[in-house]
């Protein structure tokens, strides 16, 4: 294979890239499963949300996460093309990127995201009529609270924290540190006045998008925010401020239009009602194979990689090194794709079985690198019952690393269940801890069958 064709198939598999709706890569995974039963993801998450969103007469407030690179940009792409479309639902979808207006790696507070979301409306607005974006948001909303924010603090009058309009507000806020929290400040001093605001803001639009387009209503999608991490020295920080943000200021968050914010995975411990978009059942929880999730990630690979050219990556018959790929992946798309490029690099094809248990071991060590001693039991808890029992902060603090780094994976039967990423299983700390655990189970039932024959 000449480097001009590796080059081509190795970005037509790029984990990183979120694909459009009419992409031809994308799969529709709503619509794969076993027949007439569930799909390989165990609902349909885009029917689901769609009438989360429909059906009630009042506002929705929704939370949403999963693991990045498991195909949520995508799925909110498709939704809101089916809530913009006058014969479906007619509403006006807002889809915000966090990853654009938002510091995902500092501590977060209400007043960014609130007015974040009112640029991103008024913006969305603005386009729909197609206006002069910048000139328009200079005038709006930004404006009315710049002006009161100077009105009641003059620190903001001197240089250092001037902004070059109030249109660029939210922008500044993002890359300014220093001007994020004096504008925090000033907010906190008067919150409920500029609860108000914000509130009758959005109101004020809701009615303009029925007035000037006909359309039903507004609806946020506030994307990305699952992303927010912060750094090694204030992780905890971050997440302790999208857990203040979401749960502890949730009233605050609920707004007179429909919501739907992502959070980070380690937040689905921490407050009830996160729906978590689970992975590709590519096997159940005894590890036996699930054929429709299996079949559903060929597909994902055949529309980035023709048969041919797997014939050449692979060999012949490539379906069985395929499945291999994909069982390793635990049906995660971004590690599947992650190892489609690499099998896509090696200089010699077909692929040896040496390159392959290269490239798993690789997909392994990045995982064994970000796993820490006092994660390992709470670990083996989980590969041993499926699920995220929490006992202590110990416990509660593993959770969230190992959640956010998808180093423990989500999926849906009628219930959720959790399992490791399958190459931890062949980390040798993480085989002991199973083994430890194991054992110490085994001695507790032993114990308890010696009590209960005295």
């Amino acid at each position: 294979m000449d480097l001009k064709t590796k080059k081509k198939y190795y970005n037509l598999c790029d984990p990183y890239e979120p694909l459009m709706p009419e992409d031809q890569r994308n799969v529709d995974l709503d619509f794969l499963g076993e027949e007439g039963g569930r799909p390989v993801r165990g609902i349909n998450w885009g029917d689901m949300l769609l009438k989360e969103i429909t059906f009630p007469d009042r506002p929705i407030y929704k939370l949403f996460t999963g693991h990045r690179g498991s195909g949520k940009t995508t799925e909110f792409k498709k939704l809101a093309g089916r809530l913009y479309d006058p014969e479906e639902c007619n509403l006006f979808p807002v889809l915000i990127d966090a990853e654009e207006i938002i510091d995902l790696e500092n501590p977060i507070a209400v007043p960014d995201i609130i007015s974040s979301i009112i640029y991103s409306t008024e913006k969305a607005i603005i386009q729909e009529e197609g206006g002069n974006t910048e000139k328009a948001l200079d005038e709006g909303y930004l404006k009315r609270l710049w002006n009161w924010m100077k009105n009641t603090d003059i620190e903001l009058n001197k240089a250092e924290l001037a902004i070059p309009s109030a249109g660029k507000l939210v922008y500044e806020m993002k890359t300014r540190p220093t001007l994020r929290q004096h504008v925090r400040s000033i907010i906190v001093s008067n919150f409920s006045g500029f609860i108000k605001e914000a509130r009758n803001e959005l109101e004020s639009l809701n009615v303009n998008v029925l007035q000037k387009f006909g359309r039903d209503g507004i609806v946020i999608i506030f994307d990305s925010l699952e992303k927010l991490e912060g750094t090694s020295k204030n992780w905890y920080d971050v997440l302790e401020s999208a857990e203040l943000v979401f749960k502890v200021n949730a009233a605050y968050m609920r707004l007179p239009v429909h919501v739907l914010y992502t959070v980070p995975p380690a937040l689905s411990t921490r407050i009830t009602d996160i729906d978590f978009m689970p992975m590709i059942k590519v096997y159940d929880r005894n590890k036996n194979r699930h054929e429709p999730g299996l079949a559903a990630a060929r597909e994902l690979i055949r529309r980035r990689v023709p048969k041919d050219i797997l014939q050449e990556l692979f060999g012949l018959n490539p379906w069985n090194r395929i499945d291999d790929l994909i069982l390793w992946s635990g049906g995660y798309p971004r590690d599947m794709l992650h190892m489609l490029q690499k099998i896509i690099a090696v200089n010699d094809h077909p692929l040896s079985d040496s390159d392959f248990e290269h490239i798993i071991a690789y997909i392994r060590n990045q995982y064994r690198r970000i796993i820490t001693g006092d994660a390992l039991h709470w670990l083996a808890n989980v590969a041993t019952t499926k699920d995220l029992t929490i006992e202590g902060d110990v416990h509660l603090r593993a959770a969230d690393r190992m959640l956010n780094q998808h180093v423990v994976l989500s999926y849906l039967n009628n219930d959720s269940w959790y399992d490791l990423h399958p190459t931890v299983y062949q980390i040798p700390n993480i085989k002991k801890a199973i083994q430890d655990l194991e054992k110490e189970l085994q001695r507790g039932e032993k114990n308890h069958e010696g009590s209960g024959s005295t």
